[in-house]
């Protein structure tokens, strides 16, 4: 399995409009792509830093993600409002 974090700092004043695209995106990936696992959306304490937890099945799985439709939509109605975005990814290693 492939994960991705990505972490969210909003624009001032951004944080419930990027939250409701957040979810919305999660939602989407969930429903639409039959190799994403797993899409979760936590708020942090400080009420301004999301991140993001993703799953898919391999990295191509992920790269797929990338391309389709709900992502473009999302990425590019989200880019002004965020101030600030990190991406992390790797292979899911259990004990």
């Amino acid at each position: 399995m492939h994960a991705v974090i990505v972490s969210f700092t909003p624009q001032q004043g951004c944080a419930d409009h990027l939250e409701a695209l957040l979810l919305r995106q999660a939602s989407d990936s969930r429903a639409k792509e039959r190799d994403c696992q797993r899409f979760d959306v936590v708020r942090l304490e400080d009420q301004t830093t999301f991140v993001l937890y993703e799953l898919y099945r391999d990295e191509d799985a992920f790269r797929s993600h990338l391309k389709t439709d709900h992502f473009l939509t999302f990425d590019q109605k989200s880019a002004a409002l965020v101030a600030e975005k990190k991406v992390l990814q790797g292979d899911l290693r259990q004990a």
